[in-house]
């Protein structure tokens, strides 16, 4: 199943609960500030869109452009100036072992088990109010008292996996071995982890 990355940090579990945004109700302005808040990657995020239509473009015969396309994914994920350490976290299931997982995007929703009350829907407003004007912690010490699980969810991406990846993907290109780039590029959205984190428990 593909998956959808959001360019929005925080989303609303429920279409009936108010949560704090949608992805089409903020502006790139907050998305950009929501980013760096969370300490999400914008760039890796990019080049995994990137990779995406990159592998479309391959099957839709217009490998020129995959070519371009990829070729931006490898100037994203070998930027140098960007300091990837400050988007690394590290995660149990990581499969690669000594690579460095990059969070590329992620969500914060409520619990499937939630149950909409008067007072539940008072604090969601509450802790609303409180996360637009960045107090977090209070927002989820709100949420807490309420008795409001809230999960966060991460999309880790393996920056050396996917550097090496591109890179191989960029010679099959040049080889017009079109097949093994694609599964190249595969390799790089397959490779991505998940990361289902609590915040507030029940």
């Amino acid at each position: 199943m593909r998956r959808l990355f959001s360019a929005v940090m925080i989303t609303a579990a429920l279409s009936t609960v108010p949560f704090l945004v949608s992805a089409q109700e903020t502006s790139t302005v907050a998305q950009q500030q929501a980013a760096e808040t969370l300490k999400i990657s914008e760039q890796g995020f990019t080049a995994v869109q990137d990779v995406r239509l990159a592998r479309l473009a391959i099957f839709q015969g217009v490998p020129e452009h995959a070519v371009k396309l990829t070729e931006n994914a490898a100037k994203l994920l070998t930027d140098d100036s960007i300091d990837w350490k400050k988007f690394a976290t590290t995660n149990k299931n990581a499969a690669l072992i000594g690579d460095q997982y990059i969070a590329i995007d992620g969500t914060v929703g409520i619990s499937e088990n939630f149950i909409s009350t008067p007072e539940k829907q008072a604090a969601i407003k509450k802790a609303n109010e409180q996360l637009s004007q960045g107090d977090k912690k209070s927002a989820m010490e709100t949420l807490r008292l309420a008795d409001i699980s809230v999960t966060q969810k991460l999309y880790l991406l393996p920056l050396k996996h996917s550097q090496i990846a591109v890179a191989e993907a960029q010679n099959l290109l040049k080889e017009k071995k079109y097949y093994e780039a694609n599964l190249a590029l595969k390799a790089i959205e397959d490779s991505v982890l998940v990361d289902n984190t609590g915040i507030v428990a029940e």
